[in-house]
């Protein structure tokens, strides 16, 4: 069976759409942390090391995204290899576009996916804050630390999007959906490191929230169009031969 290309432009771009979109989500769940680690980051010397902080733990939870990509898609390749069936792969393909829809559908209705979970996030991280609050706001290496903690939190969103990148059937293929969804949230939780509210409130606006809903919508139509359109040649190829085979 071959697998998909590492590089498909249509996943990397609803992966990278889908962290837009979720950046609202990840504010409304992960403000305060966000929020708790820029001030660590503000409180530097100078601007640049404030900079530095808040890129460091944006790498982190990068990297930890980028791992759990990897796992999750190696995990699930492992399977389909062993299976060598490109039944599997037509159906896991179909998932893949239900899951966006189902991502997408939960955006446009302000529905929050595996909530339960994200309850579980917010309690674990009340555990981990006193010792985050005891690691010195100085060195990149400890926000680069709490970056990578920070990316293994448990959060709806994400476990959603860990649920698409297995169904891709690679370590690459999940490492490379994971990055791309993460650089898609960076933007505004690097701003809510570094400027607080303000760039919360501007990631929040509603229209780019829905607009980026609808495209993930388009992107997981067109990624379960494959595989219907080779189930419906598939099926027509095989009836000529069947009414051969009954006039032999």
């Amino acid at each position: 069976m071959q697998q998909a290309a590492v590089c498909d432009p249509l996943s990397l771009s609803a992966a990278f759409v889908a962290g837009m979109a979720g950046s609202v989500h990840c504010l409304a769940m992960c403000g305060g942390l966000a929020g708790a680690l820029g001030l660590r980051a503000r409180r530097a010397a100078t601007p640049l090391q404030a900079a530095i902080h808040a890129a460091s733990y944006q790498i982190g939870r990068l990297t930890s995204y980028t791992l759990a990509g990897a796992l999750v898609g190696a995990s699930s390749g492992l399977i389909v290899g062993v299976l060598d069936l490109d039944r599997v792969a037509l159906v896991a393909r179909l998932l893949a576009g239900l899951v966006l829809i189902s991502i997408a559908v939960g955006i446009l209705l302000e529905r929050r996916p595996l909530s339960g979970l994200e309850q579980l996030g917010g309690r674990l991280w009340r555990h981990v804050a006193p010792l985050a609050r005891s690691i010195p706001a100085t060195g990149s290496t400890a926000s680069l630390l709490l970056g990578m903690l920070w990316g293994w939190l448990p959060c709806g969103f994400v476990y959603s999007m860990l649920i698409f990148a297995a169904l891709k059937g690679g370590a690459l293929q999940g490492a490379a959906l994971m990055l791309f969804f993460g650089l898609g949230t960076a933007p505004a939780l690097l701003g809510a490191n570094l400027v607080g509210a303000q760039a919360k409130r501007a990631a929040m606006a509603r229209g780019v929230h829905r607009a980026a809903g609808w495209f993930l919508l388009v992107f997981g139509a067109l990624t379960m169009l494959g595989p219907m359109n080779h189930i419906h040649h598939g099926s027509n190829t095989s009836r000529p031969a069947a009414v051969l085979e009954m006039g032999m």
